[in-house]
């Protein structure tokens, strides 16, 4: 994700996330975490990463299917 600084310069800002099993923090969404090996589900609307029985995102509140 690229946004412009004061300057008029493009600055690459880097997605964090957190795994919801391990806690691991992770700097990039990835589709399995590298700690723990359990499989990362992230909303469409918000990209939060989701428990893989989540209905609803806690972040945002989409209702997932």
């Amino acid at each position: 994700m690229e946004r412009e600084d004061p300057r008029g310069e493009a600055v690459t800002k880097e997605r964090k996330c957190i795994c919801p099993y391990c806690d691991n923090s992770l700097t990039m969404p990835y589709p399995f975490c590298q700690i723990c090996g359990k499989e990362l589900r992230f909303c469409p609307q918000c990209g939060q990463p989701l428990a893989r029985d989540a209905v609803i995102c806690g972040q945002c509140g989409t209702e997932l299917a």
